[in-house]
């Protein structure tokens, strides 16, 4: 009888029994929302019931707006990732190379922006540069006669997305070139060559593979993009894939899922390519960057009488794109500020007061933390099973398992919103949060996976190897040994999540009904309406829930044991 409770408990801690429930849990949570957004793509509803058709299909190829429409949406993303990553890592570069003043606060700095999503971002460059009223435009217009900027155009989505995006291209490389000896650097300064020569023959050609695996976020974060492609692209009648899926979803009558579908089926495919192509060129970066634990010193090549005005130019631009846009909220949301732009000496709690005694915006709030908290707590837990299945264990499947799981990453919200409400739509779950929660789930399962599997990688096997020795099961191990070396990670892991889940737009806006709006769908309530007063300050708000978080994830991860 003992025996058969111990073949039964080893069985309970084997690693394919957690290989076979994690790609149970993904292929539920990413397989069947993709086949369902394939199924509707080529079926129809007619009077005679649902039947086979490629008519969807036929209708979208044969238009020449439909590629007008992914050749925009290619531009935009290509020009945004070439903007936003060569600013983030020439940043980069010169605050971990070089000797610019004011570097070892640059990772700092940069988080601010972060805090501000990019729906709040393009509501505060529309209050500054709108042609008709901006503020800016404002005061250059007696001298020039006439609106200097239009941010209703394509070039303002890109100047927007840039901004907002680039801080985190600086913080993938700033981490990356940390991590790498800067010995040829070193030796390049010594032989004579100049500081930014150096960077061209030497460091470029090093950081290649991580250069290349960044663009492709960045893509992706392009080809994703809605807050600004809404706020700024669809009042210039500017559409991109993702404005393109809404409209035919929630502004058409009836709805035309089955064409929202292709354009899904279109993303799925460039979402295949893209998870391939930074799957095998992060593979790859360890065979030719070099890497090492030995600890050096920062800022060792001299950049001459340019370390101030790169310092100056940093700073400058995080108080643009930062510290200006709060200020700006914080004083309109007081009414000290109106738009049109006028100044008011006192100030008032009156859109503070609104926020917290109507009903609607109290169940916003309500339900922006239920998601926040939720999703980030399943995320995290869902996350861990998959990246200790994938980085732990040697069980076969674990490489599908790892790139069916990355799949959202590449996924646009809006289009996996169709996949989810094709899914979900006879389900007592629809029309309500919890399919949101879901959603959530799903799209920023990939982004706790990678980031729990950087901790996991910190933890020496030789621990969980003793540990079995002794005789302990896998799922005691975990328990005793792994969780508590990396719970720091995963506080900060769950922190970064919840700030994400409060500033997530595309998918609200697609599966949000009445009763279950978060606080970014009554922001963007608001604004349509045009109380700025509210719009700032649900902006307030929602900078000031996710700053403690922020606070915590950059205390946790220098708090990471490394063991």
């Amino acid at each position: 009888m003992a025996s058969g409770e111990d073949s039964v408990l080893r069985a309970l801690n084997t690693p394919r029994l957690l290989l076979g429930l994690a790609l149970i849990i993904v292929s539920a949570m990413v397989l069947v929302p993709c086949g369902m957004l394939v199924f509707e793509s080529l079926t129809t509803v007619d009077s005679g019931g649902r039947h086979a058709t490629l008519q969807h299909y036929a209708g979208v190829v044969s238009e020449m707006r439909t590629y007008a429409l992914l050749g925009r949406t290619v531009l935009f993303s290509a020009v945004m990732t070439v903007c936003a990553g060569s600013t983030g890592f020439l940043f980069a570069w010169l605050a971990v190379r070089t000797n610019t003043p004011g570097r070892r606060f640059m990772p700092i700095a940069v988080l601010l922006p972060y805090l501000i999503p990019p729906t709040l971002g393009a509501v505060c460059w529309i209050l500054l540069l709108s042609p008709r009223n901006g503020i800016i435009n404002l005061a250059l217009e007696p001298i020039f006669h006439t609106s200097v900027f239009n941010i209703y155009s394509f070039t303002g989505m890109v100047f927007v997305e840039t901004l907002y995006t680039f801080p985190l291209a600086f913080i993938f490389f700033y981490a990356s070139l940390s991590s790498i000896d800067p010995v040829l650097e070193e030796a390049s300064a010594a032989c004579g060559a100049g500081a930014f020569r150096t960077f061209r023959k030497i460091t470029l050609p090093r950081m290649m593979p991580t250069i290349i695996s960044v663009g492709t976020i960045l893509f992706i974060i392009g080809l994703e993009s809605f807050d600004v492609a809404w706020f700024l692209g669809y009042p210039a009648k500017i559409y991109i894939l993702s404005i393109e899926v809404f409209l035919l979803t929630r502004y058409n009558f009836p709805s035309d899922i089955g064409g929202a579908a292709v354009y899904g089926v279109f993303a799925l495919i460039a979402a295949v390519l893209l998870v391939q192509l930074y799957r095998r060129v992060t593979a790859d970066d360890r065979r030719f960057v070099a890497i090492t634990g030995k600890g050096y010193r920062l800022g060792s090549l001299d950049i001459g009488r340019y370390r101030w005005l790169v310092s100056i130019s940093f700073y400058s631009l995080i108080a643009i794109i930062g510290v200006l846009p709060l200020f700006l909220l914080a004083a309109i949301s007081l009414e000290s500020v109106s738009w049109p732009f006028a100044l008011h000496p006192q100030a008032s709690l009156n859109n503070y007061k609104w926020i917290f005694t109507d009903s609607e915006s109290l169940r916003s709030i309500i339900n922006t933390a239920i998601l926040a908290l939720g999703g980030a707590t399943i995320a995290v837990c869902t996350g861990f099973m998959i990246a200790y299945v994938c980085s732990r264990t040697n069980v076969k499947g674990r490489g599908l398992l790892d790139y069916i799981s990355f799949l959202p990453f590449a996924f646009p919200g809006s289009v996996l919103a169709i996949g989810v409400i094709s899914t979900f739509i006879d389900s007592p779950i629809y029309n309500t949060i919890w399919i949101m929660l879901l959603a959530f789930s799903i799209k920023f399962m990939p982004y706790s996976i990678r980031n729990i599997n950087n901790n996991l990688m910190q933890v020496h096997r030789e621990l969980e190897e003793a540990s079995y020795i002794a005789g302990a099961t896998m799922l005691m191990t975990i328990y005793r040994i792994v969780l508590p070396l990396i719970i720091p990670g995963l506080v900060a892991a769950w922190s970064l999540l919840f700030i994400v889940f409060v500033r997530q737009f595309s998918l609200p806006v697609m599966l949000s009904s009445p009763g279950s709006q978060v606080m970014t769908i009554m922001l963007f309530q608001e604004w349509d309406a045009g109380k700025m007063g509210h719009v700032a300050a649900y902006g307030v708000l929602m900078v000031g829930a996710s700053l403690p978080f922020m606070v915590a994830a950059r205390i946790m991860s220098r708090q990471k044991s490394v063991v």
